[in-house]
């Protein structure tokens, strides 16, 4: 209990995050512009993003920062109190020699929970699910225009999911918190096509977690034969970053397999399509972005032929909507950094996901469950190198 005691505490209650249940972008330059990364090089952070640009650095850089998170979800009119939350990043990078370079990055990377204990017409539920990943990384330049990059990801992640159920002998479900360890890896690929544009490529394997005695149980009360498996869901990309000037362009793929991951498969997530676009102007030690990131919500509502029979989608809903509501879709990102010292700089950036309104036939009193959700957050960070 003393290392669930202290992860959650450096990452507050709850994470709530973006294309599903993971950030848009990991690092503070990255998310400032879209969330773009996988060609796009920022410096340390790209440990964390596409780790063959490493072999960009000049020098030894650290990169530590955090993010505000603040999600407003409203279910039926009642308002989550999972409402902020504080989520850390740390990564360094450095060359060894002409070809090999080497990284870390620390951070946490996904999570979601709402808080409706308050609101008995909600199942009086909360979850709170958070990752955090250590992933260290080293890239070789095999040539002045390719570099390849590899990192074990290590995960780290925990579980909470209590609810009251009144059917049909009225009880609390809440076995506590459950967590596990996870093991996958991260390959990258960088290709300079002309001086001034990069492509780049990356792939994340899948990370199985099983969390004992939460989703299963919790399935059981509904009804459903679920798994206690939820597995990070294997991801791959295609960027292409081009400079010109004092200004940087930068356009990214991503594709999350979440209909494959064990569990979300069992809620019937659907697969995203992400695309994330991002523009920065450098100039006098200072820099400017704008960013876009969109993906399609992997909820959706599930048909339900007969609302007065309980189904299997109507308990699935049920779930999705009120418990794991991962509806946000579009984002726009503004960031601004200046150079502090020789050595220091700061960096800021702020992320807006404008309200997602969505409705689906559920077990509540009415039948029925409205869900309305808007995020903002903000990344404040330091790099210092030489």
């Amino acid at each position: 209990m003393k290392k669930i005691a202290l992860i959650s505490t450096i990452t507050a209650m709850s994470l709530f995050a973006t294309n599903g249940d993971s950030l848009i972008g990991l690092g503070d330059q990255a998310r400032g512009m879209g969330g773009v990364g996988i060609a796009t090089y920022f410096g340390a952070e790209n440990a964390l993003t596409n780790p063959a640009l490493l072999t960009n650095s000049k020098g030894f850089e650290f990169d530590f920062g955090a993010t505000y998170f603040s999600p407003d979800i409203k279910v039926n009119g009642y308002t989550s109190k999972a409402d902020t939350n504080m989520i850390p990043e740390v990564s360094l990078s450095s060359r060894i020699n002409d070809r090999w370079s080497y990284g870390i990055g620390m951070f946490g990377s996904a999570g979601m929970g709402t808080d409706w204990r308050d609101v008995p017409q909600l199942f009086k539920s909360r979850t709170n699910l958070l990752l955090m990943k250590v992933a260290p990384s080293v890239a070789y330049k095999v040539n002045n225009n390719l570099s390849v990059g590899f990192a074990p990801i290590l995960q780290y992640g925990a579980l909470d999911i209590s609810f009251y159920n009144p059917m049909p002998t009225p009880h609390q479900f809440g076995p506590g918190v459950s967590d596990d360890f996870g093991i996958g890896f991260q390959v990258g690929l960088a290709y300079k096509m002309l001086p001034t544009t990069t492509l780049g490529f990356t792939y994340k394997s899948a990370i199985d977690m099983v969390y004992d005695k939460q989703i299963k149980d919790a399935g059981q009360e509904f009804g459903l034969n679920l798994t206690d498996h939820l597995e990070q869901p294997e991801e791959y990309g295609i960027g292409i970053s081009h400079n010109y000037g004092n200004y940087t362009f930068a356009a990214d793929y991503k594709k999350i397999n979440w209909s494959k991951a064990k569990g979300y498969k069992d809620f019937k997530w659907d697969d995203q399509d992400v695309v994330a676009l991002g523009a920065k102007y450098e100039n006098c030690g200072s820099w400017y972005s704008i960013g876009y990131n969109y993906a399609k919500s992997p909820i959706k509502s599930l048909p339900v032929p007969n609302p007065m029979a309980p189904s299997a989608n109507m308990m699935l809903n049920t779930l999705n909507f009120i418990m794991f509501p991962a509806t946000a879709e579009n984002h726009y990102t503004f960031g601004y950094g200046r150079k502090l010292t020789q050595h220091l700089t700061f960096g800021f950036n702020i992320v807006y996901a404008p309200k997602v309104t969505k409705e689906a036939t559920a077990a509540t009193s009415t039948g029925k469950v409205k869900t309305e959700h808007s995020e903002t957050s903000s990344t404040i960070s330091f790099k210092y190198n030489f």
